[in-house]
């Protein structure tokens, strides 16, 4: 994941652990790709409410996957 950093997480009564989380610039783009892939596959008549994809929720979802990495 591009930007991320790693921070310390609590577990409350147990020891904690590190967990890597995305900074806010890649959390954005990450969202922002997922929410136009989602957007699509809802109202898209091809894609059947994300049984299907057709090739426009394919590219989407293809720069969905290159935000996360």
């Amino acid at each position: 994941m591009s930007g991320a950093r790693w921070q310390w997480r609590d577990s409350g009564s147990a020891c904690g652990h590190m967990q890597q989380v995305a900074g806010s610039g890649a959390y954005h783009r990450i969202q922002t790709a997922y929410r136009a892939y989602i957007d699509h596959a809802t109202t898209c008549d091809g894609c059947r409410h994300g049984e299907v994809r057709c090739a426009r929720a394919d590219d989407l979802w293809d720069a969905y996957r290159a935000a996360r990495s």
